[in-house]
């Protein structure tokens, strides 16, 4: 937990200077009504639209990577079901085979 402290203090203090330096460097400001953010009004504004555009592409990626599988899921189930369909005598009698074959080699082996 001491750890975890001494590492959101560090980031503050990381964010709020380095809000100042760009903010005295670059003359950037973010106005909120009629008043200029400090620095860490800044960075914290600016972090916030960054967690809101990832939210949100992860909820996009989620959802079309669902989708996909999904579709190729139902696809797979359908040529599944299109061969077997298709091929049902002929694995009818690949089946018979292999278990006629299967119960004469065994009773040879014994």
């Amino acid at each position: 937990m001491k750890n975890f402290l001494v590492a959101v203090v560090v980031a503050l203090i990381l964010a709020y200077g380095f809000g100042d330096i760009i903010s005295e460097w670059r003359g950037m400001n973010i106005v909120f009504g009629d008043e200029i953010l400090s620095p860490i009004e800044s960075v914290l504004a600016i972090t916030a639209v960054g967690v809101v555009f990832v939210i949100i592409g992860f909820v996009i990626a989620v959802s079309l990577i669902g989708a996909i599988v999904i579709g190729l899921g139902a696809a797979a189930i359908a040529l599944l079901a299109m061969g077997v369909s298709a091929f049902w005598p002929v694995l009818l009698l690949v089946a018979l085979i292999y278990f006629l074959r299967k119960d004469n080699t065994s009773g040879a082996l014994s």
